[in-house]
């Protein structure tokens, strides 16, 4: 459910999505703030506790869309460009372009953290300015423990981020540190990739000992947030994986296979390759909007798994974008898509006819994709 989401609207040119998977986390707060929180904090007629509880769940809406929105903003500082923000049922995200420093990235991960200290410590100067102020007692005490909450929830919120392990901000920041220092942005992902699975595997385990206590609601949401965790680090590092393996085989072609009469002599480099677990409209944000090609090598790892024409994609409704993924539309590898990277350019131009694509991935002897083949790149 964290996929579908609809656009709420747009602050500083950006826009706000919620998934509809948020509305799930919303509704269980509104309940345990009204139904359980507030009953032992303060005494209040039956309306004031809704009243109360809907108040002090959009202020935590809030706070988490202005600590996503100080992602973006110092993105943009950095000339970063942004896509949007989501809201989903663990939080949010900002989508956002690649970054080439390892300091841009410290610099737009810190930002988030940072707004969320800010916010807890603008919430503890309204819970003294209502103790001190206010004359009316059951004023007073309602807006001291929704403003008290909300100082809670900040702090909560900015250290838990601050945690150093993809795909929180502190793992971002532990990955700029490494990536500077090593020079290497990879190994620098692994290590906070590990880190990331590590404080995954402490939440879940965090869960199943309060399940011995009978708090099978905390036990639920840290498993649920720990799988969350582990998948998406794991995600990350298998996304640099397949950054460098492009680079690699980009670097290798510029010369290792040139050879007179052969499909190394005449072929591009795949300057861009597509993950096939890539979702359908990341594809068209990310790269799409950048690189205008009328197809797209498919590859994990340096493996090629198919290819994707946009011919295929236009067939593909917009409301299918972003539950479908490319795996899900692309021509899956046969005989056909491929050629060696030493075989001959009469049988590179035999399959680029027969396999009514006009297109070709190039692999090495490993199996690795090295190249692209057009029509065009044979008239040429």
């Amino acid at each position: 459910m964290r996929s579908r989401h609809f656009q709420l609207m747009r602050l500083f040119g950006i826009p706000v999505k919620i998934s509809y998977s948020w509305f799930l986390v919303a509704a269980l707060h509104l309940v345990l703030v009204t139904f359980l929180y507030l009953p032992r904090m303060v005494w209040l007629p039956r309306w004031q506790y809704l009243f109360a509880g809907a108040l002090m769940t959009a202020l935590v809406f809030l706070s988490v869309l202005v600590h996503e929105l100080s992602h973006s903003l110092m993105a943009r500082l950095e000339g970063v460009k942004i896509y949007d923000i989501e809201l989903h049922i663990f939080g949010g995200w900002a989508r956002m372009a690649e970054f080439r420093l390892p300091l841009t990235e410290l610099r737009i991960a810190i930002a988030g953290p940072a707004s969320s200290f800010l916010l807890a410590l603008m919430f503890y100067i309204c819970t003294e300015i209502v103790q001190q102020i206010s004359p009316d007692y059951e004023l007073r005490l309602p807006l001291r423990e929704t403003f008290r909450y909300l100082l809670v929830i900040n702090l909560l919120l900015a250290t838990f981020n601050l945690l150093p392990g993809l795909p929180l901000d502190g793992g971002r920041v532990l990955r700029a540190a490494l990536w500077h220092r090593r020079k290497d942005i990879l190994s620098a992902t692994q290590t906070a990739k590990r880190m990331g699975v590590w404080l995954s595997y402490m939440l879940i385990s965090y869960g199943l000992f309060r399940a011995f206590w009978g708090d099978y609601l905390s036990t639920f949401w840290s498993v649920m947030v720990g799988v969350f965790l582990k998948n998406q680090a794991e995600k990350e590092y298998r996304y640099r994986q397949q950054q460098q393996a492009d680079s690699r085989a980009e670097w290798a072609a510029r010369g290792q296979w040139d050879v007179q009469g052969t499909v190394g002599a005449i072929m591009s480099t795949p300057a861009v390759s597509v993950p096939p677990d890539l979702r359908i409209s990341e594809f068209i944000d990310r790269i799409l909007s950048a690189h205008r090609y009328a197809s797209f090598p498919v590859a994990h790892n340096g493996r090629l798994h198919g290819l994707l024409s946009l011919e295929r994609l236009r067939q593909v409704p917009r409301e299918d974008w972003e539950r479908l993924f490319i795996r899900d539309v692309m021509q899956p590898v046969d005989d056909s898509l491929f050629v060696p990277v030493r075989a001959s350019i009469e049988l590179a131009e035999r399959k680029l006819k027969a396999n009514r694509l006009g297109r070709l991935a190039v692999v090495d002897s490993e199996g690795l994709l090295v190249g692209y083949l057009s029509l065009d790149d044979l008239k040429r």
